[in-house]
C-alpha cells in the first residue's frame, strides 16, 4: 500500500499572508483594511487595489457570511484529497465584504446550497497550521458537533 501525499499547507512566512495564516491559529478571521480609503479586501496585497495606496492594516472581521458559490469534487484536484472525496470547494461571501474561498464543514454534499448562512470555524490541521473553514449555522445545523 502506498502512502498518500502530504496535503498542501500554507507558507506561513510568506510575507504578505502570514499575518492571516497567524491570526487563523489564534481563532481570528483578519483581513487586510486600507488605511487610506477603509477598503477590506482579500486576498492580501501590497497595497490597496481600489485606491492604491500601499500597505494596509490587519483588521478582525466577524466571521459570518453565506456560500456564494460552490462545487463538490468526486475526483480529487491533488492526490493528496483522495481519501477525503466527495468534499467541497465554496466561495464564501462575508457580511464584513470580501469574498473567501473556503471548504463547508459539518453539512453533506447534497445539503449545501447557495445562500446557506456559514459561520467560520478554525481547524488545527498541524501543531503550526490552522485552517479557515465554515460551517452552516441555523435551527437546521445547531446540533452539529464541531470539529
Amino acid at each position: 500500500m502506498t502512502e498518500s501525499p502530504s496535503r498542501p499547507l500554507p507558507e506561513l512566512d510568506d510575507p504578505v499572508v502570514g499575518p492571516f495564516w497567524a491570526s487563523a491559529r489564534e481563532r481570528r478571521l483578519v483581513f487586510q483594511r486600507c488605511e487610506h480609503c477603509g477598503h477590506l479586501r482579500w486576498p492580501p496585497e501590497a497595497g490597496c487595489p481600489e485606491c492604491l495606496t500601499p500597505g494596509g492594516t490587519w483588521t478582525e472581521v466577524e466571521g459570518a457570511g453565506e456560500v456564494w458559490s460552490f462545487v463538490i469534487y468526486d475526483h480529487p484536484f491533488d492526490p493528496a484529497f483522495r481519501g477525503e472525496i466527495p468534499y467541497n470547494v465554496a466561495l464564501v461571501q462575508l457580511d464584513a465584504g470580501p469574498r473567501l474561498i473556503t471548504n463547508i464543514v459539518g453539512v453533506k454534499s447534497d445539503e449545501l446550497r447557495v445562500g446557506m448562512r456559514v459561520v467560520v470555524e478554525f481547524e488545527n490541521v498541524t501543531p503550526a497550521v490552522t485552517l479557515v473553514r465554515f460551517r452552516p449555522v441555523g435551527e437546521a445545523y445547531a446540533g452539529l458537533p464541531a470539529r
